[in-house]
């Protein structure tokens, strides 16, 4: 006996803005196509004579969450078993089996043809399933969990660790090419240690150096590899990993740490926008979602062999925030970069203010008497007003009045215009009390300046 399905999809039907697209292609049997209105999934299951529906449902699941997690990763939105519409079945004798197969591989979408990726990521499935069909599985799981709600706020912390879990995957498929990598430069720095100071032979040195290569290995790396060398090893041998990559890793590891580890919420008095309905602990780093998931995208699309994401992943580099310690060789005249001015680091005046958050009150000072030193060099109308505002709403509370003035100058033109990255110049006195700062005398200062300008105007 054999059990056909039918499964639809009505574009005009789904929850969320699932975007359209063309397609026709077959995976394990199931011949999967696009029509005007929807997109539809016809197989069949070889059964028993006692075999259920419920039963054959089980059995052809797995075929089904696989082509959702496949067409999800090449539309980059979340497609799942809840936006189905409608679904058949039927039994019918072995002669009566439907033909399902196809030769076609067929994927249009926003008029871009990616029907050879497809192509490709079939292939990738067919020679590693478990490990790419899982990849694709938790991609597609990341994504609906953060978009499950308008706001993408429910579950930010089940969307991270749901994006760790592909790192962790894809560290281990280079984690034995990495050991090896260990174990060749230990064995190089020994050979040249007994080479210099030794004395000996090659073969005694050989022999040394097998002797002490386990214990210099975990000296210097310990008895097992972290999460950090193995993820960054991975993205080093697809030439993604530089400067701010590597601190933008550090970072997330440590969110994922909180998360995983149960970090009890830091502030239970204020929230900033938008409003969560339960204390999420990465909340406060919110902004780092988009640039995990996007990151995880074009980390798979290295994995299987295809380049979908790499467009998307250059523009989230431009706006990856630097080491601090970059901001700190810059306000010691370490570095010499105009900040003012796009650079290679992606230095701003907002990384400046990044830094004066983490900083103490002598560290805060200098960094008051550097700022007033910068700003006064450049004319005012040349000046990068949209990363401005955040450094000039924390010191405005200064004792200095030429500084004062000049950031008076600068809040009341960004307000005006509205050049700042939040909705509402407000916000961001939500953005620092939740991160345990006091922000009234700020408030304080902001309507003065509003008020003065305005009684000015008037």
């Amino acid at each position: 006996m054999i059990n056909n399905f039918e499964i639809h999809i009505d574009f005009d039907r789904l929850e969320s803005n699932l975007p359209k697209f063309e397609c026709e292609f077959n995976f394990e049997g199931v011949k999967v196509y696009t029509t005007k209105r929807e997109i539809v999934f016809i197989g069949s299951i070889g059964s028993y004579e006692t075999m259920s529906i419920h039963e054959a449902t089980a059995k052809c699941r797995p075929k089904i969450i696989a082509i959702f997690d496949i067409i999800s990763f090449l539309i980059g939105d979340s497609i799942t078993i809840y936006d189905i519409n409608h679904r058949s079945n039927s039994v019918k004798h072995n002669e009566d089996k439907e033909e399902t197969k196809s030769n076609k591989f067929k994927f249009i979408f926003n008029d871009v043809d990616l029907s050879s990726q497809l192509r490709i990521i079939l292939s990738k499935i067919e020679n590693d399933k478990n490990t790419t069909l899982t990849l694709l599985d938790k991609w597609n799981k990341a994504n609906y969990l953060l978009n499950v709600d308008d706001s993408h706020v429910l579950f930010l912390d089940e969307t991270i660790i749901n994006c760790f879990n592909i790192f962790e995957l894809l560290a281990d498929t280079t984690k034995k090419e990495y050991e090896r990598f260990i174990d060749e430069q230990s064995k190089k720095l020994l050979f040249e240690f007994y080479t210099n100071v030794g004395n000996l032979d090659n073969n005694k040195i050989n022999d040394k150096v097998n002797q002490k290569n386990r214990l210099i290995k975990e000296i210097l790396i310990g008895e097992f590899l972290n999460l950090s060398d193995k993820f960054k090893y991975y993205l080093q041998k697809y030439r993604l990993l530089d400067e701010n990559l590597s601190y933008f890793v550090d970072r997330i590891i440590k969110v994922r740490n909180s998360i995983a580890h149960g970090r009890i919420v830091s502030n239970l008095s204020v929230m900033e926008y938008p409003l969560t309905p339960f204390y999420n602990i990465v909340n406060p780093e919110a902004n780092l979602v988009n640039p995990i998931i996007v990151l995880t995208g074009v980390l798979i699309s290295k994995y299987i062999g295809i380049d979908i994401w790499e467009e998307e992943w250059e523009k989230i580099k431009d706006i990856l925030e630097p080491n601090p310690v970059r901001v700190k060789e810059v306000i010691e005249g370490k570095l010499a970069i105009d900040i003012n001015e796009k650079n290679q680091y992606n230095l701003t005046w907002y990384s400046v203010f990044l830094y004066y958050l983490s900083c103490k009150d002598k560290q805060r000072d200098s960094i008051e008497l550097w700022f007033k030193e910068e700003i006064k060099k450049r004319k005012f109308e040349t000046l990068d007003f949209y990363n401005l505002y955040e450094i000039s709403v924390i010191l405005i509370t200064t004792q200095d009045y030429e500084l004062y003035q000049i950031l008076s100058k600068i809040i009341f033109k960004i307000i005006k215009e509205d050049v700042c990255k939040w909705s509402s110049y407000r916000d961001i006195f939500l953005h620092l009390e939740v991160r345990n700062i006091m922000v009234e005398e700020n408030k304080k200062k902001i309507d003065e300046i509003i008020k003065n300008h305005n009684t000015r105007l008037i």
